[in-house]
């Protein structure tokens, strides 16, 4: 049986695996499903062109990742982190894809 300082003092470790792991999680299911799309084992009918889907949630994973990071360094608490990332990365992703829009819209006319 372990100590009450033996389990105090390993909590920290495990609460920094937990942390990671829910940061670098999107990041790989996004690189599982980028793989799954390159060999085919996922089709969404648009042949090779499939694989654009995951530049998206490439984007996503990667601004989750940095606002994740960003929001431990300042010490939030993990559900708020995760809440706060998501909306961010999210939000993110949309602006990119307004200014993308709007770049082809006025670059085409």
């Amino acid at each position: 049986m372990s100590t009450p300082r033996a389990r105090r003092s390993s909590r920290p470790s495990m609460h920094i695996v937990m942390r990671l792991f829910v940061a670098v999680a999107p990041l790989l299911l996004t690189s599982v499903f980028a793989w799954l799309v390159m060999e085919s084992h996922l089709n969404f009918g648009g042949g090779e062109k499939d694989i654009f889907l995951a530049l998206p949630l490439l984007l996503w994973s990667l601004l989750f990742l940095l606002c994740s990071l960003v929001l431990w360094r300042r010490r939030s608490a993990l559900g708020r982190s995760v809440a706060v990332s998501s909306g961010l990365a999210a939000a993110l992703v949309a602006i990119a894809w307004l200014v993308l829009f709007g770049v082809s819209w006025f670059s085409s006319g």
